[in-house]
């Protein structure tokens, strides 16, 4: 179909930009009389403590996922076509000989929980999850990737 036509695109597509420092107005700290670079961290009055990390929402877990590790910092991409589903997940369809993703399952005992498979799902990359869209952008990124696997009928 067109649409798992164009998620492929977006899947193997060229890797996100590279991080690019603030300009030298804002990292001189020049950002205005409330001191924020925007009007929402002002409107919520909600400050972090000097060394805290704020509260994320945390997602379910489910008792059958397990993350993946891999490293995309060379730019090479992950080697599998995945479409976006309507549960804001991303179904994995193939899986390329040789690619990053193959690569993990190689590294595994052949009877691993963790060999990843056509038909199940990807519902995290690096603490995105529901929404595709923000997953294969997450996918993208030139970075070391946790990427969050669930078998097919599990989710």
């Amino acid at each position: 179909s067109s649409w798992l036509k164009s998620s492929f695109l977006l899947w193997l597509g060229p890797p996100a930009r590279p991080f690019e420092p603030p300009s030298p107005a804002l990292a001189a700290g020049q950002m205005g009389a409330a001191g924020s670079c925007c009007s929402c961290e002002d409107e919520t009055g909600s400050f972090l403590e000097e060394g805290k990390r704020p509260r994320r929402e945390s997602r379910k877990r489910h008792p059958n996922e397990f993350t993946i590790i891999i490293d995309r910092r060379s730019g090479e991409g992950l080697g599998i076509d995945a479409s976006p589903e309507k549960t804001g997940t991303l179904e994995i369809k193939n899986i390329t000989p040789a690619g990053l993703v193959d690569r993990w399952n190689k590294s595994l005992a052949e009877d691993s929980r963790e060999i990843v498979k056509p038909g199940m799902r990807v519902i995290e990359v690096n603490g995105r999850y529901n929404s595709a869209m923000q997953l294969i952008a997450a996918c993208r990124e030139t970075e070391v990737l946790h990427i969050t696997v669930i078998p097919p009928g599990d989710l």
